[in-house]
């Protein structure tokens, strides 16, 4: 697939104009001169975590573990009150054990190249793009989600397509700081799981919208034979008494897509009690579908205690959700 120069550079133009209308800059983790450990912390708490919830808790953690140094010293006791509510505790354990890392073996500074960062608990490809990239300004994308799903769909017309990393790295000449901000909020804002295409800047040249997202329609939702065993994700309504029905999104009703391999009703339980502080009486799965290629539960919820601050929903928000969806 032979890609245009001129599309390439309308691409670029369209983004950072995004960016300087509408682009997050307030985030406290835009700051200029941010350092290393600072955007480490934030991605590490933005994974599977909206940006909303994550404001308070990176100030506050901050506050009280202003360097590497200091939070290598915390004991999982002092730390965990600064964590705790963020959920996946794992993810908590590896910041302790990459703060000791960073200070014993690297002398309290984060290393500057992906290979090394990369060995760091919990550091992937694209938490070492970020730091590159926000941190020490090096010339490297930030491959998350919202990116690929971006250049996915506006120049293979599927957000799934194997993109040509390489080709990008090479070809996109804006600087990496602005790009990977631009389109980490171009992705999470107009090219979502569900674009926004009547709004989007890109789309009078965008493959996916020049195709209908044909490479991208589902087959109908249809009933899968498979055991539950073989199931990989689950997808939970949760509500109290079947009168309120709860999503973390505020003003779109959806579900809780959980992580793979959380498919058993204790492992569902656990999930929220970790996540969300929640008690959950978990239903046996009602239906068992396959969702693009993935075999998902759908299973229902009901909250017995806990203190949540999720958006309410109507029983005919979660009709009209599964009448478009699954």
């Amino acid at each position: 697939m032979v890609i245009q120069k001129k599309k390439i550079e309308f691409f670029e133009t369209k983004l950072v104009d995004f960016f300087q209308k509408s682009g997050r800059v307030e985030l406290p983790w835009r700051k200029k001169g941010i350092n290393a450990y600072e955007v480490w912390v934030s991605e590490i708490m933005l994974q599977q975590t909206q940006v909303s919830r994550v404001i308070s808790y990176y100030e506050r953690f901050l506050k009280k573990f202003p360097t590497v140094q200091k939070l290598a010293k915390a004991s999982w006791e002092e730390f965990l009150p600064y964590y705790q509510g963020l959920g996946y505790y794992a993810r908590g354990r590896n910041m302790l054990a990459t703060a000791k890392k960073v200070v014993t073996e690297y002398q309290g500074v984060f290393p500057a190249n992906a290979t090394e960062l990369r060995l760091l608990p919990g550091v992937g490809e694209y938490t070492a793009g970020a730091i590159l990239s926000f941190a020490y300004g090096q010339e490297t994308l930030a491959w998350d989600t919202n990116l690929k799903r971006v250049i996915g769909r506006f120049f293979y017309g599927d957000k799934k397509a194997e993109v040509d990393m390489r080709f990008f790295e090479t070809h996109l000449k804006t600087k990496r700081k602005i790009l990977n901000a631009a389109l980490m909020d171009f992705g999470s804002s107009i090219c979502t799981g569900r674009p926004k295409c009547n709004t989007c800047p890109l789309a009078s040249k965008c493959l996916y919208l020049q195709e209908e997202g044909k490479q991208e329609i589902r087959t109908k939702k249809q009933e899968e034979i498979f055991a539950l065993s073989e199931a990989e994700y689950a997808t939970v309504i949760l509500h109290e008494k079947h009168q309120k029905y709860f999503s973390s999104l505020t003003k779109t009703y959806r579900p809780f897509n959980l992580p793979r391999g959380y498919t058993t009703r204790g492992a569902i339980k656990d999930w929220f009690l970790q996540k969300y502080g929640l008690v959950v009486a978990v239903r046996p799965s009602h239906a068992r579908k396959i969702v693009g290629q993935e075999k998902t539960l759908l299973v229902n919820a009901q909250i017995l205690t806990g203190e949540q601050s999720f958006s309410v929903f109507s029983k005919q928000a979660v009709k009209e959700y599964n009448k478009d969806s699954l």
